[in-house]
């Protein structure tokens, strides 16, 4: 039996392929799963230097090394730490003597009750809670690459390999300097993974039940409304001027008889694409300035589906390209009909379903024997194949209507941008809960979008007609696009660019 196909396509990395006939060789690897291991080191960091920290990481763990012995170095991870200290209370009081003393009053107070029920620890910690130094310890090394994360994850390391043959010279920095240069950070992360990261005193089921803990208990804390921001973008970038002045051109436009230049069956059907692309156009500004940005998207993404359709058609000028347009839509109607018909359970039912059969071809003009049922497509090719006629081969009104697909079909990122709102929680490792904010943000991305898409399409029209009395149309229009677009790069380099640079920081 011939495997299916499968419809999942997926160009996977050259380091994806290379380990496929090696499967066990490569191992899964999260730092968030072992993070916590590495939090009183992080919190260490807040308000000491890092030489202060090393030698008081030396400290406690040649203590713990002297007293314990095992065939592999106690490297002073957290979990191994807090059981040593149910088994030896003196480790605690040592560790309390140097710069680790804040960072485990404030863990052992923050996660008393958990610590209690699984590690059974039970000390008496002499200090008030203070959230700020948990807080900052996960936020300064959720980020596996973070300088704080490096510094932590080389701290470990580098006393593991004391006293050990070095050919690399890979552990004998001793400056931060040293450390977090871009070459040797690359080091770190590769030598810590295999090493520190699969450590069997690690215990990943702890960190996990650290993170519940954190998700049940530390309270989600959302990004502060977005819609006084979004508002002064709107009021600076001056996009009632720019929709008031589109309605003026759009009107203009609209007073030019098509039927001049165009057969009927021609005329009518530019005239419905540049009336939807225009009316949706203004109502796509209009979701964006009452903040609904996710309709605001989803209508950009049907406007450039018009748009690319109609301007296919635009350059065809073939009437029977047009009458197939507009036939496809009652045979359509036919098919849907027939469908409700089929599944029709009274006379009321089947009634309603002949009427929309007949409805449609009567509107149309022709007769049921002319009219076929319509199960597919309106055309032989596809969008992607419409615009690589129009614009050529990878243009970008295909890309942004395969990139704007995300919105219609409802990818998790659309889930996450308009349903969910990430915790700035650090404790929370970016987890998502409900967003409460009735508005959603999109910038003004489909604005402008939509905006360029609708005025891309009145010149094309207008180019199309080239008739001298209209010169002075054609001559606003194209200056409208000019400062249109000038615009939407103002914005873009502003704060769509800045805006991915400080997500990304």
């Amino acid at each position: 039996m011939a495997k299916k196909k499968s419809r999942i396509r997926q160009t996977r990395t050259s380091f994806q392929k290379v380990f496929d006939n090696y499967p066990d060789m490569i191992r899964p690897f999260s730092w968030s799963d072992r993070l916590p291991e590495f939090l009183h080191i992080s919190i260490a960091l807040i308000d000491n230097d890092y030489e202060v920290v090393k030698e008081d990481f030396h400290k406690i763990a040649d203590l713990v090394n002297g007293k314990f012995h095992y065939d592999r170095k106690f490297h002073f991870n957290l979990s191994h730490t807090l059981k040593l200290i149910v088994e030896d209370n003196s480790i605690l009081d040592e560790i309390l003597k140097t710069s680790f003393k804040t960072a485990f009053q404030q863990i052992i107070l923050f996660y008393n009750n958990l610590f209690r029920d699984l590690l059974n620890l039970k000390v008496n910690i002499n200090s008030e809670p203070d959230r700020r130094n948990i807080f900052l310890g996960y936020k300064s090394i959720l980020n596996g690459r973070s300088d704080t994360s490096i510094l932590c994850k080389y701290m470990m390391l580098q006393y593991t390999q004391t006293g050990n043959p070095d050919p690399f010279n890979l552990f004998n920095w001793d400056t931060t300097e040293i450390i977090l240069n871009k070459l040797n950070v690359s080091k770190v992360m590769s030598a810590f993974s295999p090493s520190i990261g699969l450590s069997e005193y690690l215990d990943l089921e702890l960190c996990e039940n650290i993170w519940l803990y954190n998700y049940y208990l530390s309270p989600p804390m959302p990004k502060p409304d977005d819609t006084t921001i979004e508002e002064l973008h709107y009021k600076e970038l001056k996009m009632k001027e720019f929709t008031d002045n589109f309605i003026d051109l759009f009107a203009e436009i609209k007073k030019i008889n098509l039927l001049e230049f165009y057969t009927p069956f021609i005329a009518e059907v530019n005239m419905g694409f540049i009336a939807r692309i225009g009316n949706l156009t203004i109502d796509t500004v209009d979701l964006v300035k009452i903040h609904k940005g996710e309709i605001a998207e989803m209508v950009f993404r049907v406007t450039l589906e018009t748009f690319i359709v109609g301007s296919w058609l635009l350059t065809k000028q073939d009437i029977e390209l047009h009458k197939r347009f507009r036939d496809f839509s009652t045979g359509r109607q036919r098919f849907f009909g027939e469908q409700v018909l089929q599944k029709a359970t009274s006379d009321r039912m089947k009634n309603e379903a002949k009427s929309i059969i007949d409805d449609a071809i009567e509107d149309s003009g022709r007769r049921h024997i002319d009219v076929a049922t319509e199960k597919g497509d309106v055309f032989d090719i596809n969008i992607m194949q419409m615009s690589n006629e129009v614009w050529g081969e990878e243009n970008i009104y295909y890309f942004l209507y395969k990139r704007s697909s995300e919105v219609t079909h409802g990818r998790w990122e659309i889930i996450a941008k308009y349903h969910l709102a990430k915790s700035y929680n650090p404790t929370h490792n970016g987890l998502y809960f409900y967003n409460e904010n009735p508005n959603r943000f999109a910038g003004l991305i489909p604005a402008f979008g939509s905006l360029i898409l609708a005025t891309d399409f009145l010149i094309r029209i207008i180019n199309d007609i080239n008739d001298e009395r209209y010169n002075e149309l054609t001559e606003k229009l194209n200056n409208y696009y000019y400062r249109l677009y000038e615009q939407y790069m103002v914005y873009y380099n502003d704060y769509v660019l800045n805006d991915n640079k400080n997500k990304a920081e």
